[in-house]
């Protein structure tokens, strides 16, 4: 019994033309050929360890993140989310209809990030509000407390004011906030 290859006809990798084939390995018609399919290879090579190479900078630079900058994410994903609950229902504030528009409106909080930040990542303090109301009205606070007892009701809006629970967020905690946050917002936004 003899092992020996028989040649065979096949297409060309590279030209798509018919040739024969001499040895089990050759992909190619000829040496034209051959010199295009192994800067294709090379090519392909280099992009895989770009990839790599990127791939480990975006790792090193998503451990470099400062607190600050998981704050922001986590915020950025909690707003995206509270914008995309909220879609179809008006402005808590003045109640005028919120435009469908990506960054037409903001993410209001009742109780404002910067006097009571243990409140920040509270579904309850933070509704859709128009950009007038939230930046150029300070929050509109009073109008805003009416249209929070009108959708929650008053108990809930009274535990809302009083709750003074010590929330530390973590490094890790930030990053759970943030990938929950941003699922969420797919999911009830029903993008992919």
């Amino acid at each position: 019994m003899s092992l020996a290859f028989k040649p065979k006809t096949a297409k060309c990798a590279v030209c798509k033309g018919e040739y024969m084939r001499l040895r089990p390995l050759m992909k190619v018609c000829g040496p034209s050929c051959a010199i295009t399919h192994a800067k294709k290879l090379n090519d392909k090579k280099a992009a895989k360890e770009q990839a790599k190479e990127r791939k480990v900078i975006r790792e090193k630079l998503k451990a470099m993140e400062t607190y600050p900058q998981l704050v922001k994410k986590a915020q950025a994903a909690f707003n995206a989310y509270i914008r995309a609950r909220d879609a179809g229902k008006p402005c808590i504030s003045c109640g005028r209809p919120l435009s469908s528009e990506p960054n037409s409106h903001d993410a209001g909080h009742y109780r404002s990030v910067g006097s009571a930040p243990h409140m920040r990542f509270v579904e309850g303090n933070c509704n859709s509000q128009c950009r007038h109301c939230n930046n150029y009205l300070g929050g509109n606070h009073v109008e805003y407390r009416k249209g929070l007892i009108q959708r929650i009701g008053l108990e809930a809006v009274e535990a809302i004011e009083a709750d003074q629970t010590v929330r530390k967020y973590t490094r890790e905690g930030l990053i759970e906030i943030a990938r929950h946050y941003r699922a969420e917002a797919r999911r009830i936004g029903g993008k992919k």
